[in-house]
């Protein structure tokens, strides 16, 4: 079965700096791939890269970035953007922030199943009712009447996983999804990551954390200044880690 993404000789930059640096990995369907490194490291730069989402004053000098066996860089505007929230998910790291304080969880969840689906008003509202109940909001709704302001972080997080979802997307990307996040929501996030993968859908995981990566993730690619300096499975690379920086990431996290 082909990788359901591949990214291949990706290089972004701004003006002469190089952010991302000759960066290639395949994301398996059904499997969390996980991205990990320092701050500046330029993990999230490919997520956004992935999503066509980055600041006008970034540009990505060369590589491809095939999806479903299309290549995104290639799609036009109108076609990325029905590709993002149908296809691919984003759950970004304040999901406070992320949200529109001015309409209620319901409504933004709302406004994605429009823009990308057929369904009725009242078929809309039950798979809402459906996709909050599954990241196990306690009371779904209530969320859905909610507005993100009165929702813990713990539940904006779960909301926003529920937005990533409504779709049905074959590929989330999680950028640091528990880092504002006490251990207990964070292990309770871990989980839920584990239960979509089981739905086969694929998770690409950003994060500085060795530790969540080491218990959800079945692969990881290391990054150093935007420079790929060791990936593969898990087991082996966080087990038995070859470069010095994959160490040194190890330490911190031990």
């Amino acid at each position: 079965m082909n990788p359901l993404l591949i990214i291949k000789d990706l290089t972004v930059a701004v003006g002469a700096k190089v952010l991302v640096n000759n960066v290639s990995f395949e994301v398996p369907r059904g499997k969390i791939v996980a991205i990990a490194g320092g701050s500046g490291s330029g993990k999230t730069t490919i997520g956004l890269s992935i999503l066509r989402l980055l600041s006008p004053a970034l540009s990505i000098k060369q590589g491809s970035i095939i999806f479903e066996g299309h290549s995104l860089l290639g799609l036009p505007v109108r076609e990325m953007q029905n590709c993002r929230g149908a296809r691919i998910g984003m759950v970004f790291q304040e999901p406070l922030s992320a949200f529109d304080p001015l309409f209620t969880i319901g409504h933004q969840l709302d406004e994605v199943l429009v823009a990308h689906t057929q369904l009725s008003k009242q078929e809309r509202d039950k798979k809402i009712l459906e996709t909050l109940s599954e990241v196990e909001l306690p009371d779904p709704q209530r969320a859905y009447k909610s507005y993100p302001h009165q929702l813990s972080g713990g539940m904006r997080q779960r909301a926003m996983v529920a937005q990533a979802m409504v779709c049905g997307p074959s590929l989330i990307i999680a950028d640091e999804p528990t880092s504002n996040l006490d251990i207990t929501l964070q292990i309770k996030i871990m989980g839920l990551l584990g239960r979509l993968k089981s739905k086969n859908i694929s998770i690409l995981l950003i994060t500085h954390d060795l530790g969540m990566i080491s218990h959800v993730a079945d692969e990881v690619i290391i990054l150093r200044q935007g420079m790929v300096v060791e990936k593969g499975p898990v087991g082996q690379v966080i087990g038995q880690p070859q470069h010095e920086y994959t160490k040194e990431l190890i330490e911190v996290f031990q």
